[in-house]
């Protein structure tokens, strides 16, 4: 079975498409932040260059300020499982004068905020010099490891996967419910109706209908970089459900 790893779910998490949150050591309330990741899921966060959180991070003088990122997943249903909750800690800096046009591009790459054509003049980045990243699901968790961390890339079917499902689900639930009975019984699983509730590079997420082994994970035949894949993977699903 395939599923995305520990740190491909927080590289997805952190990559900068969800709402995060901002602890700083001697904050008592978290910030709402910007942010986005660079090549190897540093943090980057998009601070106005006027307010109370550029405030804080610059009164605190020259050692930056220690701070966690949280992001909390966001399923696409209210019914789904979540891909759970990451942590990313460390120190934050701002990011130099001579550093600043890639960072942007970098932020542009994970997260393409209209406003970061304010930077250097309404907007900086500041960047979150990592000591470490955890991941905390329903099954548990902890901290990862540094390299496979840097090493992971981010879910590409991410950020369009609540629109995928609302699609499938819409038009196509006729062709898909005996495709996923079919996957899940050659597998020795029953299902009553059983419809898609997550959707990776890897495969799908089952909802069976059935309390005792309600997620079932249904894999591609190999992993996806592109919606443009997924739609020549399903295309005779869809279209030609006798045939597949």
């Amino acid at each position: 079975m395939s599923c995305p790893s520990p740190a491909e779910r927080a590289r997805t998490l952190l990559r900068g498409r969800l709402p995060g949150l901002l602890f700083l050591d001697d904050v008592a309330v978290p910030l709402p932040v910007r942010h986005g990741t660079d090549h190897v899921g540093q943090p980057l966060l998009l601070v106005p260059a006027a307010g109370g959180l550029r405030e804080a991070l610059r009164s605190r003088g020259p050692v930056g300020p220690g701070g966690v990122l949280r992001v909390d997943d966001v399923p696409p249903t209210a019914d789904a499982p979540s891909l759970g909750q990451a942590r990313a800690s460390g120190r934050l800096h701002p990011v130099a004068d001579d550093a600043g046009l890639a960072a942007a591009l970098e932020f542009a790459e994970a997260n393409p905020l209209p406003s970061l054509l304010g930077v250097g003049t309404e907007a900086v980045l500041y960047r979150l010099h990592l000591t470490g990243v955890h991941l905390v699901t329903e099954q548990g968790g902890g901290p990862l490891n540094p390299a496979e961390y840097a090493a992971a890339e981010p879910d590409p079917l991410h950020e369009a996967e609540r629109d995928l499902l609302l699609d499938l689900a819409d038009h196509h639930r006729d062709e898909l419910e005996p495709w996923f009975r079919a996957a899940l019984a050659s597998a020795g699983i029953d299902a009553d109706h059983p419809r898609a509730v997550r959707l990776d590079r890897y495969g799908f997420t089952a909802d069976t209908g059935r309390p005792r082994r309600r997620w079932v994970r249904l894999d591609f035949t190999q992993p996806l970089d592109t919606v443009e894949q997924l739609a020549e993977l399903l295309h005779p699903v869809l279209f030609h459900p006798h045939v597949s």
